[in-house]
Order: C-alpha cells, then structure tokens, then sequence
C-alpha cells in the first residue's frame, strides 16, 4: 500500500500543478482581452488563446455571453477548477498519504 499512496500523492500533486497551470494562463487570458494589446508574441498568444478556448466552450454551451457582451465564462471556469483543486485533488492527495503511512 505504501507503493500506491506514494502513487496518488504524487498524481494528485501533479494535477494541482497543472489546474495551477490553467488558473494562471486564464488570468493571463482575460487580461490581455482587457488591455486589447497585440503582442509580438503572436504565437503564443494563439496557442493561449487555444488552450483557453477550449476551456470556455463547454460552458458557453450552457451559459451564453450575456447581453453587453460580458462573458463569465472565465470565472466560471476558475471557480470550478478551484472546486476541482480543493476537494476532489485534494482529497486524493490525504487518501494517498493514508495509504502510505
């Protein structure tokens, strides 16, 4: 058991690394759609803009761009990967040090 708590510990430690990751290239996002700035960066704009993208368009299936163009589709995303973060990685993580001793 001490194998495969290290294991979750360790995956559970990787996937908060990576929702950190998303939480972060969001913010990015949603700043640079303020300040309306072409970068010389195109490239990785886009790839941002990709990345981001597809994070929002399952929830704007569900929740259209409101009237005035105002689209909570960032925050809803940041709440819900600090949902995910929070309780299922986190839990994941107490399982796997429970499992190691």
């Amino acid at each position: 058991m001490y194998f495969l708590g290290n294991l979750l510990v360790a995956l559970g430690q990787l996937i908060h690394f990576a929702v950190g990751i998303l939480e972060l290239l969001i913010i990015v996002q949603v700043v640079l759609s303020w300040l309306n700035i072409s970068l010389p960066l195109n490239q990785l704009t886009r790839i941002l803009y990709s990345i981001t993208e597809a994070i929002y368009r399952p929830i704007r299936a569900i929740i259209p761009t409101m009237l005035g163009g105002l689209d909570f589709s960032p925050f809803i995303a940041l709440a819900g990967l600090y949902i995910i973060d929070r309780w299922l990685i986190s839990s994941i993580i107490r399982f796997g040090y429970q499992l190691s001793g």
